[in-house]
């Protein structure tokens, strides 16, 4: 039994575009409120004391003749939004993860925006196994550092050895996370023998993903940077949410891609028909 690379990716993309509902009633909590965060911490009453508020809507000017709130550099609004983002996106990613896992290996499970963002046992479960597979691939990449620099001429070579070795060790590990998802616990020895023959393939299919998806990303975070001038007509606190809006939208569609093809290996490897 092999895993189907190019079918895989090309049926992760199919399954997302099919089930785009779900993912806009999923991630739009979590894409309005981290842009509403987002417009805050770079908005111009925190951006700098010379600064002044400025509104511009179809002709209608109106400009403020104070100051802004704070100074980017030490406003310390600026550093609560910036820490509440962060934790934000913490505690978002294993919720909205483990929520489109389940998504394609659970279909019969009525899923809601309440069931996905009600923290639960297994989303500690999910965030430690992303923490195992981190404490397992950091010491990799330092030895891989090393033994690369210590190959003198033959470095380049060597290095793209070890690279592709840690991402391929990354992407067998990373089956601990579906598992995760469907409360099933694995060790590493279950994770490696669920994984034996199929490191390439799994690594194929992370790599293959992620390139798509980040190129698709470039392309419409392109458009949307030349149209976000377009759109300076309503104001700059509205353009800088709407910018946001859009490029999270775009991160949050690339994760689901790239989560259900992990979930479509996972499916494959333990013969879970979803």
């Amino acid at each position: 039994m092999k895993l189907a690379i190019f079918a895989t990716i090309g049926a992760a993309f199919r399954f997302c575009w099919y089930h785009r509902g779900q993912f806009y009633s999923l991630a739009l909590p979590a894409i309005v409120v981290l842009s509403i965060l987002s417009t805050l911490a770079s908005s111009t009453f925190l951006a700098g004391t010379n600064s002044t508020f400025f509104f511009d809507f179809f002709g209608l000017q109106v400009q403020s003749n104070g100051k802004p709130f704070g100074h980017y550099s030490d406003s310390p609004w600026t550093v609560v939004i910036e820490l509440g983002i962060f934790v934000l996106m913490v505690v978002v990613f294993p919720l909205y993860s483990v929520a489109w896992h389940r998504l394609f290996l659970l279909p019969q499970e009525d899923l809601t925006i309440l069931d996905c963002y009600r923290w639960q046992s297994r989303h500690w479960s999910f965030l430690w196994a992303n923490i195992k597979i981190f404490l397992f691939i950091i010491p990799m990449g330092l030895l891989g550092f090393l033994i690369t620099a210590a190959s003198l001429i033959f470095a380049p070579i060597v290095g793209i050895v070890i690279v592709l070795f840690v991402v391929m060790c990354y992407a067998r590990f990373s089956m601990w996370l579906p598992a995760a998802a469907l409360d099933t616990k694995l060790e590493l020895a279950d994770v490696l023998e669920m994984t034996k023959g199929h490191g390439w393939q799994l690594a194929a299919i992370l790599i293959i993903t992620g390139l798509a998806t980040g190129l698709m990303d470039g392309i419409a975070t392109g458009l949307i940077a030349g149209a976000s001038g377009s759109i300076s007509v309503v104001g700059n606190l509205t353009q800088s949410l709407l910018t946001n809006l859009a490029l999270f939208s775009i991160m949050y569609a690339g994760m689901a891609v790239g989560i259900t093809a992990l979930s479509m290996a996972y499916a494959k490897l333990t013969e879970l028909n979803p």
